[in-house]
């Protein structure tokens, strides 16, 4: 097959880890990959570039990329289009309506859009839900958890049988690869004296970070420990700023982006997930593989799921700091009291599987 993967951008999000690992295993399997983006920045920048044709159309937004959009599909014709979350599912809803190619859209939601859409500019949050349920209904959707497939069913106002879940891959087909993982860790998690948790996520509002800052000013107060959150985002300065407010400039730092998650999980104490929302979360299920404690909120969707209801995690309340603070605590004071998963549990999260999937799908609907 031919396909094209319609990805918003190329920072280090969710999405774009599904993307580059799904495409890599389609690639591998001799399907033929073209990446479209309206725009090549992005820590992932240079993985797509250098492994696969990647067509930049320089248009910032995808609803910019319509025409773009257009003449790609009208001259490479490929055998579907794949469309990473709803706003590039509506572009290409909106480009098919005005540059009528015949390609099946297929868009991955990743995210609890009821929460996605509430977080939007006033104008968004009355257009979005409209054009996502318009899109939806002249693709097929999948989600990337079963619980998120039902919420997206009812959302977008579609019959469940037009969703298909998919699980997201975490994993390039070779686990080998996250055994030699680079060991080049944080100076904190090089220091076994004190114990470290960690965090990684984008700095928005989605991931509870100003929430998990309050929660372990809590835990600072009761033990030695500390708090590194890696990633990105437009929160940084206002986290930063919560940070000194709290006198916790000693034990909290905002790290930036990690290129080495799995090494640095398995060197800390524990893992906490902090969000709001959720539509299946990566990173739990790395923490996992590392071996690191995981701390989550129960948030829509996705964590309770991977977590089994708590059997491999805590599961807290969304946004109730004490909550969180109390599991930290008790993660430090009675360790590695929840068990693990089997090496086989992780198979499920493959590229391979992934993609598999994938064609299935859409060969199926093809029929």
């Amino acid at each position: 097959m031919k396909l094209i993967f319609f990805v918003p951008k190329f920072f280090a999000g969710g999405a774009e880890r599904v993307a580059f690992l799904l495409a890599s295993a389609m690639q591998e399997k001799g399907h033929e990959i073209i990446i479209a983006t309206p725009s090549i920045d992005g820590e992932f920048s240079k993985k797509f570039t250098e492994n696969f044709h990647v067509v930049d159309f320089g248009t910032r937004k995808p609803i910019n990329s319509l025409a773009s959009l257009g003449r790609l599909l009208n001259s490479s014709k490929p055998d579907a289009i794949i469309c990473f979350g709803i706003s590039t599912g509506i572009a290409a809803a909106l480009s098919n309506l005005l540059f009528r190619w015949r390609v099946p859209v297929f868009i991955r939601n990743e995210n609890n859009l009821n929460l996605d859409w509430g977080q939007a500019s006033p104008v968004n949050r009355v257009i979005g839900p409209l054009l996502s349920r318009w899109a939806a209904r002249r693709s097929h959707i999948i989600a990337v958890s079963y619980s998120l497939a039902d919420a997206t069913a009812a959302y977008l106002r579609i019959d469940r049988s037009s969703v298909t879940t998919i699980i997201n891959p975490v994993f390039e087909n070779n686990f080998e690869f996250y055994e030699a993982e680079s060991k080049e860790l944080h100076p904190w998690l090089a220091d076994e004296s004190v114990p470290s948790f960690i965090a990684i996520g984008r700095l928005e509002k989605q991931k509870g970070f100003d929430v998990l800052i309050d929660a372990f000013a809590r835990v600072a107060n009761e033990f030695n420990s500390r708090l590194i959150i890696f990633g990105s985002g437009s929160l940084r300065s206002e986290l930063q700023e919560k940070i000194i407010r709290l006198n916790l400039s000693h034990c909290v730092v905002l790290s930036g982006y990690t290129a080495n998650s799995i090494a640095q999980m398995k060197a800390a104490h524990a893992f906490v997930l902090s969000s709001r929302f959720e539509g299946f979360g990566l990173v739990i299920v790395e923490a996992l593989w590392a071996g690191t404690q995981v701390i989550s909120t129960d948030c829509n969707y996705g964590p309770s799921e991977v977590l089994e209801g708590g059997k491999y995690g805590y599961l807290v309340p969304v946004e109730n700091c004490d909550a969180l603070a109390n599991a930290m605590k008790n993660s430090l004071s009675y360790p590695k009291s929840i068990k693990s998963p089997s090496v086989e549990w992780f198979e499920k999260f493959t590229g391979a599987e992934a993609a598999q999937q994938h064609i299935a799908m859409i060969e199926n609907l093809r029929k």
